[in-house]
This record gives structure tokens, C-alpha cells and sequence, in this order.
């Protein structure tokens, strides 16, 4: 069901298998995280969005061509206070989004030493996708695209710049991570307990990470 006054949501496809993967998002705080996550999730943008403290689930289940895909969603808090509880909530993930904005270069940096932590101490087949978020302020840029795409290339991840103020590639990096993850098992109700949208792979304009630069 839609949210109100949100988008009608098209019919979907029909149903072939349900698949259930749990997904961490990571990154330095006031990146942007929850924003992605709200977006995502109800279609909805806070200019002022609260820390977070801890961790933050939510769910949303996409809808590939003939597969269901509920994501179960671990926000995870960006202090470094929290830094010692983030491998509680990445630990049997199968996927992660690693949030830097774009015109923080120090939150750039710090991604990378979550990529790196991750591929050191996460599930040895966990799909990655780094997200440069804010590009809505990319008047104020201090992290080229060019660099995050070239470095995303060298470490096999997934890259789009993304903005949770204007929604430009959010729904695309989670169907694009939808998309890449193995579809082997089915999860019997998966889909029951959705508490977002329903993202259907038509509603969102599938875009290639080598073209999130243009």
C-alpha cells in the first residue's frame, strides 16, 4: 500500500521468488545516512534529521522482474563512540552502503576505512556500495567523482553520487545492490512486514554507477 500522499504504486510483476537480505549502512556522522534510509524507505526528506543513536531498522522490499527483495535496513550511528558496536550490526550482512558527502573530504576518508574494515572482518562475499551523498551541493564539491569512481573501481565496488534532499540515485543504488546479490534462497512472508514503499525495479530509472559522474 502506499504511503499517503506519496506516489500511486504501479502493480508489480508477478511473483516469483522472495529473498531476504540484511543490509548496514556505514559512514562518518551528518553524512547523511538516515536521510538515504528515510528516502528510501517512505519517500520522505528531513532538512533536520536527528543523529542517530546506535542503530535504526527499517525495511523495504523491491520488486526485481521475477524476484522479491526485502531488505532488512541497519542504520548505524557514525560518532566514533559507536564505532565498537558497528561490527555487531555488520556481522552476517550481505550487504553495505558506505555514505561519505561530497564536500567533506575527511568523510571520504573515513569510508575508506570502512571499506577496508569490511572486506577485513565483513562476510567475505558482502556486496558494497560506496554512495557520495549531498549532491544536491555540488557548487561546494570537495571530493571529485572522478577519484570516488576511480577508487570504487579498485576495490570492486558499487558507486553512485546520490541526494537525499532531491532522491537523485537513492532508489538506483539499492537496486543496483538488489540486483547483484545472489538470489538462491527463498524466504517464505518475507514481504508481510514491510513498513516502507514498495519499490518497483519500473518506478526508478535504472542507471549504470559508471554514469552517476554525468
Amino acid at each position: 500500500m502506499a504511503n499517503r500522499g506519496g506516489p500511486a504504486q504501479r502493480p508489480g510483476p508477478t511473483q516469483g521468488k522472495i529473498c531476504q537480505f540484511k543490509l548496514v549502512l556505514l559512514g562518518e556522522s551528518a553524512v547523511g545516512k538516515s536521510s538515504l534510509v528515510l528516502r528510501f524507505v517512505k519517500g520522505q526528506f528531513h532538512e533536520y534529521q536527528e543523529s542517530t543513536i546506535g542503530a535504526a531498522f527499517l525495511t523495504q522490499t523491491v520488486c526485481l522482474e521475477d524476484t522479491t527483495v526485502k531488505f532488512e535496513i541497519w542504520d548505524t550511528a557514525g560518532q566514533e563512540r559507536y564505532h565498537s558496536l558497528a561490527p555487531m550490526y555488520y556481522r552476517g550482512a550481505q550487504a553495505a552502503i558506505i555514505v561519505y558527502d561530497i564536500t567533506n573530504m575527511d568523510s571520504f576518508g573515513r569510508a575508506k576505512v570502512w571499506v577496508k574494515e569490511l572486506q577485513r572482518q565483513a562476510s567475505p562475499n558482502i556486496v558494497i556500495a560506496l554512495a557520495g551523498n549531498k549532491a544536491d551541493l555540488a557548487n561546494s564539491r570537495a571530493v571529485e567523482c572522478d577519484e570516488a569512481q576511480a577508487y570504487a573501481d579498485e576495490n570492486g565496488l558499487l558507486f553512485m553520487e546520490t541526494s537525499a534532499k532531491t532522491a537523485k540515485n537513492v532508489n538506483e543504488i539499492f537496486l543496483a545492490i538488489a540486483k547483484k546479490l545472489p538470489k538462491n534462497e527463498q524466504v517464505s512472508g518475507a514481504g508481510s512486514a514491510n513498513q516502507g514503499r514498495r519499490l518497483v525495479e519500473s518506478d526508478a530509472t535504472t542507471k549504470t554507477a559508471g554514469n552517476c559522474c554525468k
